[in-house]
C-alpha cells in the first residue's frame, strides 16, 4: 500500500490522497443496505488501499494510467448515492473520488445545453442553471447527493423525467477516461447518423467502461407555470385505468407518481400529478388529467397535500447525506425491507400484480405498497419481513424478490428501471440479457483487458 501510494503522490498531489481509514471506510460502500443484500450472496469486501481526488481530466488518465502498470483496480465514486452496490470496494482498489471535479464549464443557453464536470451534484448544477433561467432535467430523491456521472452511470430516472426523460436521454456528448487511458470524446449534438451511439458505452455502464469526467446535458428553461395535483382512487386498478387513458390520449405530466397502500386497501391509491412548462398547455393538460381521473372515480386532495408531497420530495437523501453509516447498516434490528423497480408492458402490468401478490403471500413476507413512477410501464413494490415473521425473514424477503424480478423476465420486461445492476441483481443479469451478457464482456475484455476498471459490477 505505501509503495502505491508513493507512486501514486509523483502524479497527483498528495493532499488529493487519502490513506485515512475512517475516509476509506466512507467510500468503500454506498447507500445498498446489509438488509438488501441476499444472505446466500454476500459480496466479498476490502478496503480501498487509498482514494484519490482528482481535479481535471489529465489526473483521472495518469491515475487509470497507473493502475494498469500495477494491476491495481480502480473504483469511480460519485456522490455514493447509489442503490445496488455499484460503488462497493470488491477488492483492494484505489477510490477514484470524483467531487472535487464539479466545476461548470459553460452554459449555452441558445444549444440549451450545459457542459459540465462528472462530479458536479445535481442540485448546485441545478442551482447554477436556475440562475440564469434554466433548470436541470433530472430530478430523482438523491439530488442533493448524486452527481452528474453517477446519475449517467445508472441511467436513472427522476420525478420529471415524463417529459424530461432519463439522465441518459438528456446526454448529448460526453469526455471519458477508457479503462487502458485513452480518451473517448463524442458529439456534443442530439443526433447523428455516422456509426453507433458511443455515448452508450458509458450511460448505464456503471463506471464498467470507463471513468465519465466531462459531459454536455440538455438544460430546460424555467417553466413559466407549475400546477400540482393529487387523486384518491378506491384501488390500485381503477388508478391504473385512468394513467392508461392519459397515456393513450397522449398526456405526459411531468411527473407522475402512483401507489396503494397494499397493507391497507380501504385506504385506496393516491395519484400524484405536475404538469409544468407552458401555462396554457399545462392548464390545458391538467384540467384534461383531471376531467379523466373523475371518470374512474377519483377525489381531488386538497391542494397543500399534493404540494406538501412536492416540496419533501428530496428529504430521504438529505437524511442519507447526514448519516450514510445508518443507511448502510439497516437490518442489523431484524426488520428488513426491499423493493422492486421493473418495466413491463403496460398490458402485463395488472396481471403481474396480482401474480406477485400470490409470490409475496407464499414467501410469508408483507407487501407494504404498489405503485408506478413516471409512466405506465414502471412499476414499484416495497416489501418487508420482520426476524420471526417468517422465520429467516431475511431471506424469505429477497426470495420472494428474486423470485418476482424473475418473473418479470418470464413477460419479457426489465429487472430494474432506474437504479441500476451492481453487485446486488448481478446473478441475474444472464437471464436479463442471455448472449447480450457475453456481448458485454467481450466489450468489456477488449476495452479493459487488465480488468481494473470496477470489477466484479454488472455481472462482469
Amino acid at each position: 500500500m505505501n509503495k502505491i501510494v508513493e507512486k501514486l503522490s509523483a502524479l497527483i498531489s498528495s493532499e488529493r490522497i487519502s490513506i485515512d481509514a475512517e475516509h476509506l471506510d466512507e467510500l468503500s460502500w454506498d447507500a445498498l443496505s446489509e438488509a438488501r443484500i441476499h444472505p446466500q450472496r454476500q459480496p466479498k469486501l476490502a478496503t480501498p488501499i487509498c482514494a484519490v481526488a482528482p481535479v481535471s481530466t489529465e489526473e483521472v488518465k495518469r491515475v487509470v494510467l497507473f493502475a494498469n502498470q500495477e494491476s491495481v483496480p480502480l473504483i469511480p465514486f460519485g456522490g455514493g448515492s447509489g442503490l445496488m452496490g455499484g460503488a462497493l470496494s470488491t477488492q483492494p482498489s484505489i477510490v477514484v473520488d470524483l467531487r472535487q471535479m464539479n466545476r461548470v464549464l459553460a452554459i449555452d443557453g441558445a444549444a440549451r445545453s450545459v457542459r459540465v464536470q462528472a462530479g458536479a451534484v445535481l442540485e448546485s448544477l441545478d442551482a447554477e442553471l436556475n440562475r440564469v433561467g434554466y433548470i436541470l432535467g433530472h430530478d430523482p430523491w438523491t439530488v442533493p447527493v448524486a452527481t452528474v456521472g453517477g446519475a449517467i452511470s445508472t441511467n436513472s430516472v427522476g420525478y420529471r423525467a415524463g417529459i424530461y426523460g432519463s439522465m441518459g436521454e438528456q446526454v448529448l456528448g460526453l469526455q471519458a477516461v477508457l479503462p487502458t487511458g485513452e480518451l473517448l470524446h463524442t458529439r456534443a449534438v442530439s443526433k447523428h447518423s455516422a456509426g453507433i451511439q458511443l455515448n452508450a458505452l458509458l450511460i448505464g455502464g456503471e463506471g464498467c467502461f470507463g471513468i465519465i469526467t466531462e459531459v454536455t446535458i440538455r438544460i430546460f428553461s424555467r417553466p413559466a407555470a407549475r400546477i400540482i395535483r393529487g387523486y384518491l382512487f378506491a384501488d390500485f386498478a381503477q388508478g391504473y385505468g385512468a394513467i392508461q387513458q392519459m397515456f393513450e390520449q397522449r398526456l405526459r405530466p411531468a411527473m407522475l407518481d402512483f401507489g396503494a397502500d397494499e397493507e391497507n386497501l380501504e385506504a385506496g391509491a393516491v395519484l400524484y400529478l405536475v404538469f409544468e412548462g407552458n401555462p396554457a398547455m399545462s392548464s390545458l393538460e391538467e384540467k384534461l388529467a383531471s376531467d379523466i381521473c373523475a371518470s374512474f372515480g377519483s377525489r381531488q386532495l386538497p391542494n397543500d397535500e399534493a404540494e406538501t408531497f412536492w416540496r419533501d420530495r428530496h428529504e430521504i437523501a438529505r437524511r442519507f447525506a447526514l448519516d450514510r453509516r445508518l443507511r448502510r447498516e439497516r437490518g442489523r434490528d431484524g426488520i428488513y425491507r426491499d423493493w422492486i423497480h421493473v418495466a413491463l408492458l403496460s398490458s402485463k402490468v395488472l396481471e403481474f400484480r396480482i401474480a406477485a401478490q400470490n409470490i409475496v403471500k407464499r414467501h410469508g413476507v408483507r407487501l407494504q405498497e404498489s405503485g408506478l413512477w413516471v409512466q405506465p410501464e414502471l412499476f414499484s413494490m416495497r416489501l418487508a419481513s420482520e426476524d420471526g415473521d417468517p422465520p429467516n425473514a431475511q431471506l424469505a424477503l429477497e426470495e420472494a424478490i428474486e423470485e418476482l424480478l424473475r418473473l418479470v423476465q418470464s413477460m419479457a420486461g426489465s429487472m430494474e428501471y432506474t437504479h441500476g445492476v451492481g453487485v446486488k441483481l448481478a446473478p441475474l443479469m444472464a437471464d436479463e440479457h442471455g448472449y447480450g451478457l457475453e456481448v458485454m464482456r467481450q466489450i468489456k475484455r477488449t476495452l479493459d483487458p487488465n480488468n481494473i476498471m470496477n470489477p466484479g459490477k454488472m455481472g462482469f
